[in-house]
């Protein structure tokens, strides 16, 4: 049997002891140099490609031997990678989309209970020295009588939608490609613009393309409540932030929780950081230790299969890839 050479792109594990071990018998597994020129003269010999989030654009694309069998992202978003460049090159392109469904919906639904709750500034009142007991800026309104709004009823977005709905309250869901039998009576599928003016809590959940890149800009954020909190465990750049600090710092909005920023990580003096009204973390909603191990083994079984001429999953260039032949499926 031939050996093959796995190109790994970038990773932050201890070290590549489980692509090794899981492909040791077919291939060799390498990361590539940082140096972008060594990095793409090395890919010259790539059978596959594990990427994690290192931009990899069309000069990695064309770098590519034209018998290279797979790019498979260690991941559900494929916004980094030249998926079309790849599918022109008969290359598939292979991503992880259910390793942690569960862990990004229970973000998301830890952000929106902290936000109904006022977890933040009671805890900083704490830690201050406070005890915040006065009504002059209260909680509000029960969670159950509230709306919660989703925007992309994918996986995710339906988990977020189910929790929410568990727990008594009303869901709404904004989603271009779904009709209204598709949410199957656990949300009611509204437009955008009706979701904005009803939602108590906007919830991302929609995939980063040319037609969301912006879409919670500050048109949407006048349209809201202005009690209403945003949250986003998708992609930052659906989020206009200059419009969101605005709509912050002028009352528009009352808060927002944010797992993802349009740079990453954002800079050390960005408004987003320390606001008072805003929860952030490292985009870390995807973590467990389940899901790690999960898209690590998912992405191992991908390569395995295409090295060995056969289609691996969860294609998402429409590429076939069947024996390294490329082509494009009808």
């Amino acid at each position: 049997m031939s050996r093959y050479t796995v190109a790994v792109t970038d990773h932050a594990f201890d070290d590549l002891s489980v692509e090794r071990q899981g492909l040791a018998d077919i291939a060799d597994v390498r990361e590539l140099p940082a140096e972008r020129d060594r990095a793409l003269r090395d890919l010259a010999t790539a059978d596959a490609v594990i990427n994690r989030i290192r931009p990899f654009d069309e000069a990695m694309v064309a770098a590519l031997p034209a018998d290279c069998r797979v790019v498979a992202r260690l991941g559900i978003g494929v916004d980094d990678i030249a998926v079309d460049a790849a599918a022109e090159r008969g290359i598939p392109v292979v991503n992880v989309p259910d390793y942690c469904l569960e862990e990004v919906a229970t973000h998301a639904m830890a952000m929106i209970l902290a936000l109904a709750r006022r977890l933040k500034p009671y805890d900083a009142a704490m830690a201050d020295g406070e005890w915040k007991t006065d009504r002059a800026d209260p909680i509000g309104s029960r969670f159950s009588s509230g709306t919660v709004g989703v925007v992309g009823y994918g996986a995710i977005g339906r988990r977020v939608g189910e929790h929410a709905a568990a727990l008594g309250a009303t869901v709404l869901a904004a989603d271009p490609y779904l009709a209204p039998d598709d949410v199957d009576g656990t949300a009611t599928l509204v437009d955008l613009d009706e979701l904005y003016e009803r939602a108590d809590f906007v919830t991302v959940h929609a995939p980063l393309t040319e037609e969301t890149r912006g879409l919670l800009d500050a048109a949407a954020f006048r349209s809201m409540k202005d009690t209403a909190h945003l949250v986003n465990v998708a992609r930052g750049p659906i989020v206009d932030e200059a419009a969101l600090v605005e709509a912050l710092d002028a009352g528009e909005i009352a808060g927002a929780g944010l797992d993802v920023f349009e740079a990453e990580p954002p800079a050390t003096d960005s408004p987003l950081r320390g606001h008072p009204d805003v929860i952030a973390t490292p985009h870390e909603a995807w973590y467990s230790e389940e899901a790690d191990a999960e898209r690590r083994r998912s992405v191992v079984e991908a390569v395995r299969l295409a090295l060995a001429g056969e289609r691996p999953p969860n294609v998402v260039n429409g590429v076939n890839g069947v024996d390294g032949t490329g082509g494009v499926d009808a």
